[in-house]
């Protein structure tokens, strides 16, 4: 019987992946040196499910070297827990992927189909499976639920998504090039001027973020504010109390201002003109990450890590589809009818479902954004299956 080995990115989507293709609901679970996996038949085929821990590998110099050595231009892809400290337990997944995957005939990649699941994917494949990367194949998904992980399976692209891995790995070289080299120089540099040593950083997006943020704080404390004065009043028409500014806007000189207050002292006004302009409101685009990011600080405070990680969470609990997405547009194979009926079991939304139908087709408001990987952020319609 040939064994098929599935590699996704982290435990619960192992799972969900397992629950969707197994015909046993509950597949059975193997913990090899205290790393899980699922296995299970299917189609006169033995499948594996793995997963990863986010990356298992990393760039790190090749060789030994003196830590103030700089510039440093040679390097390689190692596992993580030779490149930092505190990684063991990525060690033994490490150790358990390669041993099971001895059996394995077929691999497939079901990491998230972005940048840095591609890459997990790639450096698993590659280097723990020894080569699987050149013959594996893989799953495009954005949801985890039952419907969609089945269809990917059976839809599996031939190949790796190698140009989304390659350019992971352009981003993380970069990264550790720009850091490696202009953190030993800075920490340096630093030494021979205070002849103290204190370790600094910097990289491709820290060093320019920094000089940004000291840049306008230089602005802040330079600035020299103008002083100027606004008028406004509250105003009674027919019974209603009606909120006024004055015409002119600022005033520069606060005697003026004065004057313009002693001029209308107990007078009255006379309305020369009342305009009224109606302004049609479009629904708003569907749900990229940042706009998801922009709405959770406005309505409930959430800083973007925060918005993020709940979103995730969402993810693996098969409630909403894949949230790092810069798509604003949602096409109709997604099924917005059985998404509604799917909310419609939830009692908070159901007299909100029940409006939406009532109203006409559906037919979501799209953005212009869009991602050749994901779209939009929308929910699965499906219910909880444990206390969030």
């Amino acid at each position: 019987m040939a064994t098929t080995l599935i590699v996704t990115e982290k435990p619960d989507a192992a799972l969900h992946v397992a629950e969707a293709l197994s015909e046993n609901p509950h597949p059975k679970k193997i913990n090899l040196n205290g790393v899980p996996f699922f296995e299970f038949d299917k189609d006169k085929e033995r499948i594996l499910v793995c997963s990863a821990l986010g990356h298992l590998y990393a760039v790190d110099a090749k060789g030994a070297g003196p830590r103030s050595q700089y510039p440093v231009w040679d390097y390689c892809w190692k596992p993580k827990h030779l490149v930092e400290r505190g990684q063991k337990r990525q060690e033994r997944w490490i150790e358990a992927i390669a041993q099971i995957s001895k059996d394995a005939s077929l691999f497939v990649d079901a990491c998230d189909y972005d940048i840095e699941g591609s890459l997990i994917g790639y450096t698993i494949l590659k280097y723990a499976c020894q080569g699987a990367d050149t013959r594996a194949q893989r799953m495009k998904f954005s949801t985890l639920t039952e419907k969609e992980l089945r269809e990917a399976y059976r839809n599996r692209l031939p190949t790796l998504d190698f140009s989304l891995a390659f350019a992971g790995m352009c981003r993380h070289e970069v990264d550790w090039l720009y850091g490696i080299n202009l953190s030993r120089a800075l920490t340096q540099s630093a030494l021979k001027a205070s002849h103290r040593y204190s370790t600094l950083s910097t990289g491709r997006v820290q060093g320019p973020t920094l000089k940004f943020v000291v840049e306008r704080e230089s602005e802040i404390q330079t600035f020299i504010p103008t002083p100027f004065w606004a008028l406004k009043t509250k105003i009674d028409v027919d019974g209603q109390i009606v909120d006024a500014d004055y015409e002119a806007g600022r005033i520069e000189a606060k005697a003026s201002a004065e004057d313009v207050v002693k001029d209308c002292a107990g007078k009255g006004g006379l309305v020369s003109k009342l305009e009224s302009t109606l302004y049609p409101v479009t629904p708003p685009n569907a749900f990229d990450l940042p706009t998801l990011q922009s709405e959770a600080y406005r309505h409930f405070g959430y800083n973007p890590r925060l918005a993020l990680s709940i979103a995730e969470r969402l993810y693996l609990d098969q409630l909403i589809s894949y949230p790092r997405t810069s798509s604003q547009k949602l096409p109709p194979s997604i099924g917005y009818g059985e998404i509604m009926a799917g909310l419609s079991r939830i009692e908070h939304y159901r007299s909100d479902v029940s409006s939406i139908l009532s109203a006409g087709p559906l037919t979501p408001q799209q953005g212009k954004k869009d991602d050749p990987a994901h779209p939009a952020i929308y929910p699965t319609g499906s219910l909880p299956k444990r206390k969030l």
